[in-house]
């Protein structure tokens, strides 16, 4: 598939319920209302054993270039991590001003070797998105980069602390979960995550017209522990 067949598929997944849900996540108007489900079967046909990088990720790009949400955020999943340069991942950054396509993007460059690079300098910046951006990455690699040490996200957590009270509200929604999933690596980290909690109190965000809500960082590192403490029982 090329671009042109692409774009032209996801004009005709989109439904008016699934738009509607992501206009009211924030999403703005230019969306079509296409499925992560459709996203995930649209992907099979450019990424996987076999298949061509670099048509993907040149695909990709052009898709990004539309500014519709839909082909956004599958953009972000057809483009080669090996790829993507700083430049465009910057260009990509600018354009960002939906949530969900903040980490749609965040998990995106997780997988690339300037992830901490932007990590350090989009948690330091003014901008609701571009924060956003930061500490997603900071959760995906707390999530996903086995090879760091804990030392590496300890450090995080004195600005975690200090900042998320007066953070923009979806930056700091991304810290909240920031915190949680450093605090999913390892009991020590989790020892030192829920002591931060204490002191941070109770952290409010704004879901807009929605049905989400904010977690817990102690009953939510309940949860994944207990969960962990099943599954090694099962081994």
């Amino acid at each position: 598939m090329n671009f042109e067949e692409t774009f032209a598929q996801l004009r005709t997944l989109g439904t008016e319920p699934t738009r509607k849900t992501y206009q009211r996540h924030g999403s703005g108007p230019n969306t079509f209302g296409v499925s992560f489900a459709q996203y995930a079967a649209l992907k099979k046909q450019f990424v996987g054993r076999g298949k061509d990088k670099n048509h993907a990720h040149q695909v990709a790009k052009q898709l990004w270039d539309t500014q519709n949400i839909d082909a956004q955020s599958l953009a972000t999943m057809l483009a080669d991590p090996q790829q993507l340069t700083e430049t465009q991942a910057e260009a990509w950054a600018r354009d960002v001003h939906y949530h969900a396509l903040a980490d749609l993007l965040a998990g995106l460059i997780a997988q690339t070797p300037i992830a901490q690079a932007k990590l350090a300098q989009w948690t330091t910046e003014p901008g609701e998105m571009r924060q956003r951006l930061g500490y997603t990455l900071l959760s995906r690699l707390a999530l996903d980069d086995k090879a760091l040490p804990d030392a590496y996200f300890d450090k995080w957590l004195p600005p975690l602390e200090a900042g998320i009270s007066q953070a923009p509200n979806r930056a700091k929604e991304a810290m909240n979960t920031a915190l949680i999933s450093i605090g999913s690596r390892s009991p020590l980290l989790r020892d030192l995550v829920e002591q931060a909690a204490g002191r941070i109190g109770v952290v409010v965000i704004d879901h807009g017209d929605t049905n989400c809500q904010t977690f817990d960082i102690r009953e939510y590192l309940g949860r994944v522990w207990d969960r962990k403490a099943k599954q090694a029982a099962k081994k």
